[in-house]
């Protein structure tokens, strides 16, 4: 506690950290959360204070943002604040839902595509097909989780646009780990199941290569969104997954082909 006869000017901030009237709410939240502050002076162009923020106000505009950031990234549309699961129209709910599932629906017709370009290959050995969900679900996974991650660390300012060229490069060393670690699983699976040696090593050469490109499409993409002005939330996981699904069977396709003539 200070002295009674003690200035304030000793105990002022000679340079307090301030917002202005135009700056989103999402960024004044995080201020508050990273300076751990009670409220937030509001200064007009002069530095003139117009008002204040409190954590009461932060806490509500967290929830407020999350909730958008959590309904975009399911691919769904944003509602009213004051909305509950209960109080929305079940022709609403799907009116909200059906933009993003049209999109989706039509692109994974091109998995459809993918494989009936193969189809060749795919009659001469059926065995193929058998580990089409295993590398499919994997890629999936693994550009959800990079999305995920991005998304957030794009949502706090870990990661800047400046960040493009290291955030690429550091996903594609932990896509190329992941893959090798899962490839070793994957090549053991086919053995065990019975397969011949190359089928084996198709899958588990699959299942790396497909693992980088996840990473790297799940890096890309949301820093594309933000460069574009685009809320990176918007890119679900579910647009990656499909995404990922189509250009990863053709890449166990294509290697499939090399590794084993077909």
């Amino acid at each position: 506690v200070a002295p009674p006869d003690q200035p304030v000017r000793d105990l002022m901030r000679p340079r307090p950290i301030t917002v202005v009237p135009e700056t989103d709410q999402e960024e004044v939240g995080r201020i508050v959360a990273r300076y751990d502050l009670a409220a937030l002076p509001v200064v007009d162009a002069d530095g003139r204070m117009l008002g204040v923020v409190t954590a009461d106000d932060v806490i509500d505009i967290l929830v407020e943002e999350g909730t958008e950031d959590v309904l975009r990234f399911g691919g769904v549309e944003r509602g009213m604040p004051d909305e509950t699961y209960f109080t929305v129209p079940i022709l609403q709910a799907v009116r909200r839902r059906v933009p993003w599932l049209l999109l989706l629906f039509v692109g994974g017709s091109f998995t459809a595509n993918v494989l009936g370009f193969f189809e060749d290959e795919l009659a001469s050995m059926v065995a193929l097909t058998f580990y089409v969900p295993l590398l499919i679900g994997t890629g999936g996974n693994t550009g959800a989780q990079t999305v995920s991650t991005l998304i957030r660390a794009l949502a706090l300012g870990d990661v800047r646009l400046r960040d493009a060229w290291r955030v690429i490069w550091r996903e594609l060393v932990a896509g190329l780990l992941l893959g090798l670690m899962l490839g070793v699983v994957a090549f053991g699976k086919v053995l065990a199941d019975g397969e011949i040696f190359a089928l084996s090593g198709a899958v588990a050469l699959s299942v790396v290569a497909i693992c980088v490109w996840a990473n790297v499409i799940g890096a890309l993409v949301p820093m594309a969104a933000r460069r574009l002005n685009v809320d990176p939330a918007l890119v679900s996981a579910p647009m990656i997954t499909t995404l990922v699904d189509a250009s990863g069977l053709a890449i166990y396709l294509l290697i499939a082909r090399v590794l084993l003539g077909l």
